[in-house]
């Protein structure tokens, strides 16, 4: 596997999870802009979700790519995150310029394009240097990420108010080349790999075979090793989280504002609090997650989003405003305690030297399938009531609960909730091959 070092673990981790900010930051304030963008275009509920569909299926289709890279051109693991801002950056230019749902889509896309040079290679990175703390460090990373995330609504209304939507978009492009050349330098300064003799050796042995036995050398050694039937429910439990996730990141402020009469500005503060003080529940998963089995974090989360969801069916039509608030306050604390811990699941059940393509698979094959999620979740609110709308949210909760049981009954089984096999000099990680599913 490969040898990852740093000069300082802390600091590559800090400019790790600052690449995570960014990331989170420049993926969604196209999205979080749209409840202010969508007055000047005229852009339906429906519209408004096609660009979501439209990045996050991008986003997929490139995070896979970026993950078979990344495990076998080592370089690209200092090259891709900083690269993946700058081309976000220069999304913002056509956001400004664009006064179109067809700019407003090629902006989407491109974005897409460069939000998937960051969780493959950055992830594995982090799980590399801190293997036995992978879920405080993923947690920590998870948190700034959903941070960056977070502030999109606060700092885009905050702008709007200061000097425009379509100057503040110019503003963010140029500040994000900026870093981005930053990043770069700082990058390749801090985190250094290298392959080892054996791996050396077994690469100059690949190269005598043929491409159809180089394929099939590859299918079984990696591909099958990812796609074990546990890291498969594993990624379909993503999938319903997933469209959860970026349907609320998506549409949050639209629903304060017409279904509980907050004007725009203060429905981009109480979206930005909500999400702000529910994503530090992501670091509390990543303690527990190396405390006890992952899968229980992700069964915590899972259930209690679905109970909220259900109270929000139930009662979402008459609370106040201030319920309301209360109410998505909880609902987004429970979803996001599981987003270091999937990540980890990933991580802690795939061999280390396919970790980067695993966690492609994890951002990729969830984003694809959930892809159109926005785009429908959008449709029903244009043709139907805020009440069924979240009643499709409520359904993807209940699946991901039921997949997120079966990796906690599977960890049962193998004795994996016991606190002696989960930390300590007997602990031992399960690594599934493609055997097992034989």
């Amino acid at each position: 596997m490969p040898e990852v070092s740093s000069k300082s673990p802390i600091v590559a981790l800090s400019a790790l999870i600052f690449g995570h900010f960014l990331n989170h930051f420049y993926a969604y304030v196209l999205g979080a802009s749209l409840f202010i963008i969508r007055e000047d275009i005229a852009l339906t509920n429906a519209q408004v979700g096609l660009v979501g569909t439209a990045q996050i299926v991008v986003f997929a289709v490139f995070s896979i790519l970026v993950g078979i890279i990344g495990d076998r051109w080592l370089r690209s693991k200092n090259t891709f995150v900083p690269l993946g801002v700058l081309l976000m950056g220069a999304s913002m230019f056509i956001v400004s310029y664009s006064q179109s749902l067809r700019g407003l889509i090629f902006a989407a896309i491109l974005t897409g394009f460069g939000a998937s040079f960051y969780h493959p290679v950055a992830y594995a990175s982090i799980a590399d240097l801190f293997e036995n703390k992978k879920g405080i460090a993923m947690g920590m990373n998870t948190a700034l990420g959903m941070i960056g995330t977070s502030i999109t609504p606060v700092v885009i209304v905050t702008f709007d108010e200061w000097i425009g939507w379509e100057k503040a978009f110019i503003v963010f492009g140029i500040v994000a080349i900026i870093l981005a050349l930053l990043m770069f330098v700082l990058f390749h300064f801090m985190i250094s790999y290298k392959r080892t003799p054996e791996e050396i050796e077994e690469m100059a042995q690949n190269k005598n075979l043929k491409r159809e036995k180089k394929f099939t050398n590859w299918v079984k050694k990696e591909l099958l090793v990812v796609l074990t039937i546990i890291i498969m429910i594993c990624l379909f439990f993503s999938v319903f989280r997933s469209g959860i996730f970026r349907i609320t990141n998506q549409f949050l402020s639209i629903i304060f504002v017409d279904n509980y009469g907050f004007n725009i500005f203060e429905a981009g503060w109480i979206t930005t609090v909500i999400l702000v003080i529910g994503g530090f529940t992501s670091i509390a998963g990543g303690l527990l997650s190396d405390k006890v089995a992952t899968s229980l974090t992700m069964i915590i989360s899972a259930a209690g989003s679905t109970v909220m969801l259900l109270l929000l069916v139930v009662l979402g039509d008459v609370v106040s405003g201030k319920g309301a608030i209360a109410l998505f306050f909880i609902f987004i604390a429970f979803l996001y305690f599981s987003a270091a811990a999937t990540t980890k699941y990933v991580s802690e059940n795939v061999p280390q030297k396919s970790r980067s393509l695993a966690l492609g698979f994890l951002f990729a094959i969830p984003s694809a399938l959930a892809g159109v999620f926005p785009w429908f979740f959008g449709w029903i609110l244009d043709n139907s009531t805020f009440k069924w709308s979240f009643v499709f949210l409520l359904v993807l909760a209940a699946a991901s609960t039921v997949l997120a049981f079966f990796l906690f009954r599977r960890d049962w089984k193998i004795g994996k909730l016991k606190r002696g096999q989960i930390n300590g000099e007997n602990s031992k990680v399960y690594i599934p091959t493609y055997n097992d599913e034989k």
